[in-house]
């Protein structure tokens, strides 16, 4: 592979001893080789050499996004329909309706994205608003959340469902009126409906992750962590590594325990390649805050609902422990605080015997301040999600409560108890993945209907940037990339502005000029 070299850039990186003012950075076999000023690099250019003047714009390591479901992203470009931008029930019911007379040849139809919250109905969908559509196919319909879903009649009949039906533990059938259940599903309950779906073929997941990945070129996202990775879709990745078509570094958190399942899926094996890992496995202890199914000590505001805690803790510390011995980690989605507060009691007792291993919490929404001195005490990583206060905020401010809603994702706090914050998507969660829209939310707390959500907790845009990049890769136990030197991958991102240099305002609005991984530009605008 020839060399490349980058010069007249504005070179930005968050680890420590990284030193300003220099503007050229040289690339050979995939790896930074040297940084510096041009002056000094000059002499690398010899015959053959690349060399390209980034014309002073900002460049710095690739994008990390530390938890993003990338086959589901790729999914709702390829087999299933993307209902999130309904802005109503009736649109919604529309948007399937035609996808469903459009595609006759499908057994199943599968559709994901709706938020009742910005709704003027305010309500779930449910058997009886699916059935307006055809009671002749099944359709399986998942909130954005992906912690409820909507069935109709058609798939309540094929997944043998009545008010019999045994509820798996962690998981809620509602019942109608009528005595009979009415279609809406949360938590382990979704695997009732789900686990009679026909599942995807390895091809097909392939496509999916494809798909997903031509979108992350062009956010210069060059790393992602998939969490709850099903055994299929871990065999999907590993045949990509072995065949060198990765094009993407991907770290792969594999589930234990799917839903609805009586029995937990097989331990995988440690794996770590430049292009792929699998060091971590991955629990649910609870749901989502926008659902008002993530476990909280107190109640959803106006209600008598305190959500949905998932797991059982002799369970979870067997198999918790099974994949320590194994040379694994852990990391588990806990939002709530008494999710929050039952991981991190599971995280103590498991840590004694294996202190080294990963530990890390997925979400951490409303985390208390014994939980953070908890964390900080037991070296628990975690992975946040500040797009949630943009796209979710409605969300939040209509569920929660005041005391909730003023420490909700409260990153300052977490980073002033020295606990290592990686920032993420959680994609297609929400349906803006881009990472500066992470970085805007980190920074203003503002929604996007403009309300500000717990602003005490806003933090500085490099550290935001550090929580896409050199956290990111930290928790992901990849030292190899994250940061400008040399050794690390030549995986970077060229932005049109300096994300230092400009107002909070125009943060999301920075294009990404070029993305490269190993020192091949991937993805040009």
């Amino acid at each position: 592979m020839s060399r490349l070299i980058i010069r007249n850039a504005s070179l930005l990186s968050f680890n420590n001893g990284f030193k300003t003012g220099n503007d050229t950075l040289a690339i050979e076999s995939g790896r930074i080789i040297a940084i510096g000023r041009w002056n000094e690099l000059e002499p690398l250019a010899e015959a053959g050499t690349e060399l390209i003047d980034a014309g002073g714009k900002a460049l710095l390591p690739g994008f990390n996004d530390s938890h993003i479901h990338i086959w589901k992203v790729g999914n709702l470009k390829t087999f299933m329909l993307d209902v999130r931008s309904a802005k109503s029930m009736e649109e919604m019911l529309d948007m399937i309706g035609d996808y469903h007379r459009q595609n006759p040849q499908l057994g199943w139809i599968t559709c994901r994205g709706f938020n009742e919250a910005g709704w003027k109905e305010g309500r779930m969908p449910d058997k009886s608003d699916l059935d307006k559509i055809t009671t002749k196919k099944p359709i399986f319909l998942i909130r954005t959340c992906a912690h409820i879903a909507a069935a109709n009649s058609k798939a309540l009949e094929l997944s043998a469902i009545d008010a019999d039906t045994p509820v798996p533990p962690g998981g809620v059938m509602q019942i109608g009126k009528d005595g009979i259940p009415n279609g809406i599903f949360s938590e382990t309950a979704l695997g009732l409906v789900s686990k009679h779906i026909p599942a995807y073929t390895k091809d097909e997941l392939k496509i999916m992750i494809r798909a997903a990945r031509q979108q992350f070129y062009s956010l210069g996202i060059t790393a992602a962590t998939d969490p709850a990775v099903d055994p299929l879709l871990l065999q999907a990745y590993h045949e990509m590594n072995l065949s060198g078509e990765m094009g993407l570094r991907v770290n792969a958190i594999p589930i234990l325990l799917p839903d609805g399942g009586e029995r937990p899926f097989d331990l995988p094996e440690y794996f770590v390649s430049d292009w792929f890992s699998v060091n971590t496995v991955k629990f649910f202890s609870d749901g989502g805050l926008s659902g008002k199914t993530a476990a909280l000590k107190r109640t959803y505001k106006n209600t008598a609902e305190h959500g949905v805690l998932r797991l059982q803790r002799a369970q979870y510390l067997e198999l918790g422990r099974a994949a320590l011995e194994n040379g694994l980690g852990l990391a588990t989605h806990a939002i709530g605080d008494a999710a929050i507060e039952f991981v991190i009691g599971c995280y103590q007792e498991l840590s004694k015997p294996f202190p080294g291993n990963i530990k890390r919490i997925e979400h951490l929404g409303l985390p208390e301040e014994k939980h953070l001195n908890a964390m900080a005490a037991a070296g628990i990583a975690t992975s946040m999600q500040t797009i949630f206060i943009s796209e979710l905020g409605k969300n939040f401010r209509q569920y929660l409560d005041q005391q909730y809603l003023d420490h909700c994702y409260p990153v300052k706090s977490v980073l002033q108890h020295g606990i290592l914050t990686a920032l993420s998507s959680d994609a297609p969660v929400v349906s803006d993945l881009n990472p500066l829209k992470g970085v805007a939310a980190a920074v203003t707390r503002r929604d996007n209907e403009g309300f500000e959500i717990a602003p005490h907790e806003a933090i500085r845009v490099e550290a935001a940037l550090k929580g896409y990049t050199l956290s990111a890769a930290a928790i992901s136990g990849n030292a190899k990339m994250g940061t400008l030197e040399p050794g690390q991958y030549a995986d970077l991102v060229m932005l049109d502005k300096d994300p230092m240099q400009v107002d909070a305002s125009e943060l999301s609005s920075i294009k990404v000029e070029k993305t490269y991984i190993n020192g091949i530009c991937v993805y040009q605008a």
